[in-house]
């Protein structure tokens, strides 16, 4: 009776195993965080994703900010979750460039934005590699967009409405 036991025993262990293997696969679709320095980093099966506040502390009056958490990720499809803080509406673009992130120079006017001689107050557009999309976030809202297989390099992350840009509304962002 024992030589049965033995492959039966066998058999059981190797399904086990194998449906172990099977739950461990198909948690690959979760979500994990790992905490860095004090940045929290959410890796999906899609990709990472970065929060990203936009903010005014008094409209077109006051401080603006732009802060991405984090401001560096791996090379990936990259999805931002971007929240509008402040008092007016605001927006977020993705631009693949090399100039500073401070240093974008404001050569553009009206919407769609275009080159002027006088009165400029957004960046050109050219670079944009993705947006939260129209209409522009409202305060207190939260608007969701992915970019897909983001190659390494630099990047920087702008709100061009009218001056927010010139207000503080940028920040640099890299992709390792």
């Amino acid at each position: 009776m024992t030589r049965r036991r033995t492959p039966m025993f066998a058999a059981t262990a190797v399904l086990v195993l194998a449906l172990m293997g099977c739950s461990s696969s198909s948690s690959s679709g979760s979500s994990s965080k790992t905490t860095a320095g004090g940045v929290t980093v959410t890796t999906a099966a899609a990709g990472t994703v970065v929060h990203v506040e936009l903010g005014d502390t008094a409209g077109l009056k006051g401080t603006m900010t732009l802060i991405p958490s984090p401001a560096s990720v791996a090379a990936g499809n990259v999805t931002f979750v971007v929240k509008n803080t402040g008092t007016i509406d605001h927006e977020m673009i993705v631009l693949k460039t090399d100039v500073a992130y401070d240093k974008l120079p404001i050569v553009d006017a009206g919407d769609p934005p275009a080159k002027v001689t006088t009165g400029a107050d957004k960046v050109d557009e050219a670079a944009n590699i993705g947006e939260t999309g129209d209409p522009n976030p409202k305060p207190g809202t939260t608007r969701t967009f992915t970019i897909k297989d983001m190659k390494a390099g630099k990047y920087v992350l702008v709100c061009n409405i009218a001056k927010h840009y010139g207000m503080g509304m940028r920040a640099a962002f890299t992709v390792t």
